[in-house]
């Protein structure tokens, strides 16, 4: 693990005292990063002083075997801060020359070595005591920071995944909802069908009841999970602590179904049908009117797609089409599309449209463009959570926005759906989507 700026900045210093104390001499601090192919330790200079003398043909060769504990970096043999004195290990040196080479050791570990070199006279007892304890304070200081480093990147690691945690958290509480607004839905049709004598009215009303308390308990765990979210981001970097240079490996984010999508082949019209049932039934109570191809008239290719996340994104598109759609607006879902390779479904409404500048950003998550100055609630998460879930199965999303109808009708638009529209010059949004077929 390389050296920290402040480790660097504390060696630094360490020498520079040195030199202060004991006037000319030269030294350097190495440190070690791990071991060589001969189990030898890489040692890589991070001070010296003076900075400005090359002091690699007088300090390197010193570094050799015989110079350093055994290979293996546990110390067995020698104590922390034990002397070197490769003046006399060395017959190649002027023996003019007293070096001293002591590795830094904590914890029987070989931290870094500081070797300091001078020529005009020989190191006394007392000099070496005082340079034994500054070489244990600098072994302390290499293990803090490689401890620290070591912290960091713990926590940078456990707030990536706390952070994919709450995404995926978000995702399926925004899920829950479409079926949850799906069962709200049945039991008010139910309540309009039932007299108050009936037995079953009181059933069909505590089905409305408790649905409303669950939405409510979602948006609260909605709101929960916000706070923690903002929370992550504070334990990352405390004020005493610096920013990590080095990188950390992040893992692949997890699915946004909480789950791996499982691809099989299957038949639009078998895997949309539940879907268009409980929409025909929200269509009317939202007061929306609803356009569906007939079942039959989806394409007949077989689709490589895993069913729930295709029901999720639909569900999420048509669930904004009904949002943000003015009452009485149309609302489409249709399925004769195809081209190479592909088959198509289209969801659209004659609503007020998407504005050109949200246009570019529409899929990012947790953005909402200009509803989010509007009055209607939202997360920004449906359109993210559909765009993910149709790459992950080889498919494709585009947005049309406005739709123009008036001359000119577009092949896929049917013509009693089209005579609807024609008299609006320019309406609502589309999504189509694309997705593989399978190849026998």
């Amino acid at each position: 693990m390389p050296a920290s700026a402040e480790l660097v900045d504390l060696c630094q210093a360490h020498l520079e005292l040195l030199h202060r104390t004991f006037g000319d001499i030269s030294s350097v601090i190495y440190l070690t990063l791990g071991v060589d192919a001969e189990s030898e330790p890489i040692l890589v200079p991070i001070a010296q002083v003076p900075e400005f003398a090359d002091l690699n043909e007088l300090l390197n060769p010193m570094i050799q075997r015989g110079a350093l504990p055994a290979s293996g970096m546990t110390i067995d043999t020698l104590s922390a801060g034990k002397l070197t004195d490769t003046t006399r290990s060395n017959p190649d040196i002027n023996s003019a020359v007293e070096r001293l080479v002591l590795p830094l050791i904590h914890q029987e570990i070989v931290l870094g070595v500081l070797v300091i070199l001078r020529s005009d006279r020989p190191w006394q007892a007392s000099e070496r005591q005082y340079l034994q304890t500054m070489s244990v304070s600098l072994a302390v200081g290499c293990f803090l920071d490689q401890q620290n480093q070591w912290l960091h990147q713990r926590l940078k690691s456990k707030q990536t995944l706390q952070g994919e945690q709450s995404e995926v958290f978000h995702n399926l509480l925004h899920q829950f909802r479409n079926p949850l607004t799906a069962i709200g839905t049945f039991g008010k049709l139910m309540l309009r069908r039932l007299s108050q004598e009936d037995p079953n009215y009181r059933l069909a009303d505590g089905i409305v009841r408790e649905s409303q308390r669950l939405k409510e308990l979602v948006t609260d765990f909605d709101a929960a999970v916000d706070i923690g979210d903002a929370d992550i981001g504070k334990a990352i970097n405390p004020p005493l602590l610096p920013e990590s240079n080095s990188t950390t490996e992040h893992k692949p984010l997890l699915p946004a179904l909480g789950r791996s999508l499982e691809l099989t082949p299957q038949f639009l019209g078998n895997v949309l049908e539940p879907l268009i049932t409980v929409t025909v039934a929200a269509a009317s109570e939202r007061h929306r009117k609803f356009w569906h191809s007939p079942l039959n008239s989806f394409s007949q290719a077989l689709v490589t797609i895993d069913a729930q996340a295709l029901q999720e994104v639909v569900a999420n598109l048509l669930d904004n089409a009904f949002k943000y759609a003015p009452s009485h607006s149309w609302v489409w879902l249709l399925g004769e599309l195809t081209r190479e390779n592909y088959s198509g479904i289209v969801v659209g409404d004659s609503g007020p449209g998407i504005p050109t500048a949200d246009q570019a950003r529409l899929f990012e998550r947790n953005y909402r463009g200009v509803q989010a100055q509007g009055n209607i609630a939202g997360t920004g998460l449906g359109l993210a959570i559909a765009k993910d879930l149709i790459t992950q199965m080889g498919g494709k999303i585009e947005l049309i926005s406005p739709l123009m109808v008036g001359a000119s009708q577009p092949p896929w638009l049917p013509v009693p759906l089209h005579q609807y529209l024609e008299p609006m010059d320019s309406i609502g949004t589309v999504f189509i989507i694309w997705l593989p077929t399978t190849h026998h």
